[in-house]
């Protein structure tokens, strides 16, 4: 006990001393008109409501999200300085460990720096639906563009043949075929590398999740490049 004492004493006589006081005054002064600037001149307490979108968190590997779930609404509490500081850094999520296809309402976790206060999260609970992931292969057409001869065409070929497409089963389903664009304007070289799509039977896009390879490469037989270049 007497020991406590004395270190309580000798803390009070260093805090005491003329120079260190005027230190502690110096910085306290200037956190005080920080955190007034910052704060739009305003120390107390205040309570905003944020609209933030929710992120998805540990969806399970064999699954795609179909349907996204819902912005939600949180009103938070917490000096003004602060909140102008740190609302940007408020977060909410859903975690789809051992999630099963179709749908499911999972609950909203919201997190906020220390200092901001959630006081309400509406809606609490959102819904989302998942699909399975499936994959399909698919051969590669050459969509050429800026050429006048469609015999051109039998000089170019795609490498790979054929590409794998991977998405949730009903925009799976909706694959038709998958192309790659090709502008030839004058010349081309061969290995050239063009990006691959994937469409439906209407030639409209398809949202999938992943084409592997992504790209691929036209090759020219030898005997084409100079009929490309021909009027």
């Amino acid at each position: 006990m007497r020991a406590s004492k004395t270190v309580v004493k000798k803390l009070w006589d260093f805090l005491t001393r003329e120079d260190v006081y005027w230190r502690l005054f110096s910085l306290v002064l200037a956190i005080i008109l920080w955190l007034l600037a910052v704060g739009g001149g305003s120390l107390g307490q205040m309570e905003r409501t944020l609209d933030i979108d929710v992120e998805v968190r540990n969806l399970p590997g064999d699954l795609v999200l179909v349907e996204y779930p819902e912005e939600i609404t949180v009103r938070v509490r917490g000096l003004s300085p602060i909140l102008n500081r740190g609302e940007s850094s408020i977060s909410a999520f859903i975690d789809l460990t051992g999630a099963q296809e179709g749908t499911e309402t999972y609950n909203v976790e919201v997190t906020s720096p220390l200092g901001i206060e959630v006081l309400d999260v509406t809606p609490g609970w959102v819904s989302v639906y998942t699909e399975g992931l499936e994959e399909a292969v698919f051969p590669v057409t050459l969509a050429l563009l800026g050429v006048d001869r469609a015999q051109l065409a039998a000089g170019l070929r795609p490498e790979p043949p054929i590409v794998t497409v991977r998405a949730a089963r009903s925009a799976l389903e909706q694959v038709d075929h998958v192309v790659a664009y090709v502008n030839i304007g004058a010349s081309i070289e061969s290995g050239s590398a063009f990006p691959v799509r994937a469409l439906d039977a209407q030639g409209r896009g398809v949202a999938v999740l992943d084409i592997e390879p992504a790209e691929i490469a036209v090759e020219v037989d030898q005997e084409e490049p100079e009929e490309i270049g021909e009027e």
